[in-house]
């Protein structure tokens, strides 16, 4: 009786260990065509109401809508949109093989972190955790919440400078659990901020860079562990049948209205009530508390190659959505420059969809941060959320030449608004002659020629106190710093 029991057991757990991964034997990824006529596009809608289809993008007449079938589903889906003269491609005909392929690449893995494949939470975090060692007086790495099944929201600053009026950046992946390249793409600017030259030396002097680079830790890694395609958080809620949130509808600006479902199984289900999930409301009470130094926020998605701004709740636009347009367009530009990605800019609903109480929205409408955008990575399709761990460097290499974009805006920015108050250009005093300043205009043809005359403006006189060494010191540097981007540009044309 003993062995026969010992027996069960065995097979049992092994039976367990085989089928704790679903591998999407026989489910298609449709592509449909974005040419669709309001009856076509009225039809889609309808047929996203089938409890088994997963919408990878929403119904839209702007851009393909890709939807997963179940193999028990194809022919049925197939006939719908024949019936209905709607075009569609066959993007992957059997989503198994390349599920297969995310599932071989983590069984191989090197250790240690790297970006030529993706990585599981405990690496990534380790990693985090090892830079501080690295770097100390670059690196800070804190939590700032937990996940609804306890595990850490880790925020990492990198900075270094110990001033606290620098202009501050905020860069967040992961929120949705199988967007594995926005993780990759954050942990890679974090290691380009760490590794920066001259030329870039100014990014990490002058501005505070904040990084949650998995917002969402439990829906990350049940993506490794059990469902590859996996959305939202893995919260239970009392009253409800399903697990989970779309934690990017969670957050508390015109929260349930456009693109969100009520039905607590759908992957846009935006929750019970605002700030419902623990990794929305870190990530937003995050925000809100520096609210005034952060300038920028940035939250990485895929797929579909796009810089959304404000709003998606909503077709109006925001009054300095001109700005926001123009700097996504340059960011853009400089993304193309490196590979010749194309990405296209503007608001959710005018490209892409409504949608409402995203990150993004409140970041702009209730924190009121100048420059929020969502950054939708590669591919437009192809791959979709199985994007291959041999675009992550590519990826990640040409999204950084974007955000040093944005960061170098936001340097510019605070030269504009002349952030401590201090500089300022005064016109003639008085005439003396004799000065290094004129020999060196006069004689030595030096271009640019100035005397600096520092702190303060006569109230303490030569008398500074030590305690305003580092104030002058920084600010002065921010001012020398410009004039040497004068003469690299002047070399340059």
């Amino acid at each position: 009786m003993w062995t026969y029991a010992c027996v069960i057991f065995i097979c049992a757990s092994f039976s367990g260990f085989v089928d704790s991964e679903k591998m999407y034997s026989g489910y298609q990824l449709l592509s449909i065509s974005k040419t669709l006529n309001k009856t076509q596009y009225d039809a889609l809608v309808e047929l996203q109401k089938r409890p088994r289809l997963d919408f990878w993008s929403e119904p839209s007449t702007m851009r393909t809508t890709d939807i997963l079938v179940a193999p028990q589903d194809v022919s049925s889906v197939e006939v719908y949109l024949k019936n209905r003269n709607i075009d569609y491609l066959v993007s992957i005909a059997d989503v198994k093989i390349a599920v297969e392929k995310d599932t071989k690449q983590r069984e191989n893995r090197q250790g240690g972190m790297n970006w030529k494949q993706y990585h599981r939470l405990d690496v990534i975090y380790a990693w985090l955790e090892a830079q501080t060692h690295q770097n100390p007086r670059v690196v800070q790495v804190s939590n700032i919440g937990k996940s609804y099944e306890n595990r850490p929201i880790k925020l990492v600053k990198i900075s270094t400078g110990t001033y606290h009026r620098n202009p501050a950046i905020v860069i967040d992946a992961g929120i949705h659990a199988r967007e594995w390249i926005a993780p990759a793409t954050a942990t890679y600017m974090m290691k380009q901020l760490l590794s920066v030259g001259l030329e870039d030396r100014d990014l990490i002097d002058s501005l505070d860079w904040y990084f949650i680079p998995v917002v969402n830790p439990d829906g990350y890694e049940y993506t490794h562990t059990e469902d590859r395609l996996w959305r939202k958080t893995r919260s239970k809620h009392s009253d409800e049948e399903c697990i989970g949130v779309d934690a990017n509808r969670n957050f508390d600006f015109h929260w349930g209205e456009a693109g969100t479902k009520e039905d607590a199984c759908a992957n846009t289900y935006p929750g019970p009530y605002p700030f419902s999930e623990s990794e929305a409301n870190a990530t937003a009470g995050f925000l809100w508390t520096n609210r005034g130094r952060i300038k920028a926020y940035l939250t990485l998605h895929s797929y579909s190659q796009l810089f959304l701004t404000p709003y998606g709740y909503t077709e109006d636009l925001p009054d300095d959505y001109d700005d926001l347009h123009d700097l996504g367009v340059k960011a853009a530009k400089a993304l193309e420059e490196v590979h010749g990605t194309e990405y296209e800019v503007g608001a959710p609903s005018h490209i892409l969809y409504a949608n409402s109480g995203s990150s993004r929205d409140w970041a702009k409408g209730v924190a009121e941060i100048q420059y929020p955008f969502t950054i939708e990575l590669r591919d437009k399709g192809d791959s979709g959320f199985l994007l291959p761990a041999s675009e992550i460097l590519p990826t990640a290499t040409e999204t950084w030449e974007a955000v040093k974009v944005i960061g170098r805006k936001l340097i510019q920015d605070a030269h504009k608004t002349n952030r401590f108050g201090f500089l300022r250009y005064v016109g003639p005093i008085y005439s003396y002659s004799g000065s290094s300043q004129d020999w060196a205009r006069e004689f030595a043809d030096v271009k640019y020629s100035y005397t600096v005359e520092l702190r303060d403006s006569g109230k303490k006189k030569f008398l500074l106190p030590p305690e305003d060494i580092l104030d002058t010191g920084r600010e002065t540097w921010e001012a020398v710093k410009v004039i040497a981007r004068k003469i690299i540009d002047d070399r340059d044309t």
